[in-house]
């Protein structure tokens, strides 16, 4: 998804009565949680707390009860500054060039010639889009934000759907590729958006995913339990998966995980300082990584859709 604003008065106006729901776990459908995590965050020009549980019977984590309006501010977002948005790409540039290189790798490893078609959910500006195209692809877009969608289309132009994802009919086996970076821990409903994509892929096509690690944010909440630092970003996010939670979500619409691979942050180009705070946190990661045996910060996870789906 593309940078997120807060300075558009109209949706501070609109959004100004919050609106909660309680929800059950997406995975397995149990009410059963225990606490996670806790933080207090503004929401335009309010602040909420949040809670963050772990369910008791298949170890999701989510926000809960967590905020109907979830969205309010990424779809409000008012940055139409074209140096800002072309920074913020060159930032994620790298991980997503070898997100790129790493798709090419798996269709060459697993038989598929073809280059294909692309469909990128939460597509932002359209820089991946563009990437994609660079390559060969075929390439579609899906943005619910108006100013990202309208700049991917006449900057790049191409293709993009202006629409949340769950709305959108497209027909079933017509991508050899779907890639979702940075989108499944935003969506209400992520084993439902899973079960939509897994329709729209052809079986044997490579499914690509980034999403912050449940283990990792819990990590950073600890170190950073006495300041006023949020780690989980509940106004926005909803779900925290880990390889384990993923994997069975994924399995269950018909998708099966080739590999999963921890991203460090990307590089911040206009604060040196900040850049050096998440190298240094990006080594401490491994550091843990290396000795736990867990996969942690910013997942990456590829996966293939099985060919004997009825």
């Amino acid at each position: 998804m593309s940078m997120l604003a807060y300075d558009n008065p109209t949706a501070c106006e609109t959004y100004g009565q919050v609106r909660w729901e309680r929800v059950n776990c997406n995975l397995c459908g149990q009410d059963n949680t225990e606490v996670y995590h806790r933080e207090r965050l503004p929401y335009f020009d309010q602040l909420l707390d949040f809670t963050i549980v772990r369910c008791r019977h298949c170890g999701l984590v989510y926000t809960n009860p967590r905020l109907v309006d979830h969205n309010a501010a990424y779809l409000y977002a008012s940055s139409e500054d074209a140096n800002e948005i072309e920074s913020h790409a060159q930032a994620k540039r790298p991980v997503l060039e070898r997100a790129l290189n790493e798709i090419l790798h798996w269709q060459k490893r697993l038989g598929t010639s073809r280059l294909g078609t692309l469909l990128d959910i939460g597509c932002g500006h359209g820089h991946f889009l563009n990437w994609a195209r660079m390559q060969g692809f075929l390439v579609q877009g899906v943005e619910p934000a108006e100013v990202p969608a309208c700049y991917a289309e006449e900057i790049f132009q191409v293709p993009v759907m202006q629409n949340e994802v769950s709305r959108i009919d497209l027909e079933p086996e017509s991508f050899d590729v779907i890639t979702m970076w940075d989108v499944i821990e935003h969506v209400s409903d992520p084993y439902g958006v899973l079960q939509q994509c897994s329709q729209w892929l052809k079986p044997g096509g490579i499914m690509a995913f980034r999403f912050p690690s449940s283990t990792w944010q819990k990590i950073k909440g600890v170190v950073f339990a006495s300041t006023n630092r949020p780690t989980f970003g509940a106004t926005i996010h909803l779900y925290f998966f880990n390889g384990h939670t993923f994997t069975e979500m994924a399995r269950r619409v018909g998708l099966d995980v080739l590999s999963i691979r921890t991203t460090g942050a990307e590089a911040n180009t206009n604060n040196a300082i900040l850049d050096s705070v998440k190298k240094a946190g990006y080594a401490a990661m491994r550091a843990i990584e290396t000795v736990s045996g867990k996969c942690l910060g910013n997942l990456e996870v590829y996966c293939q859709k099985r060919t004997d789906l009825e």
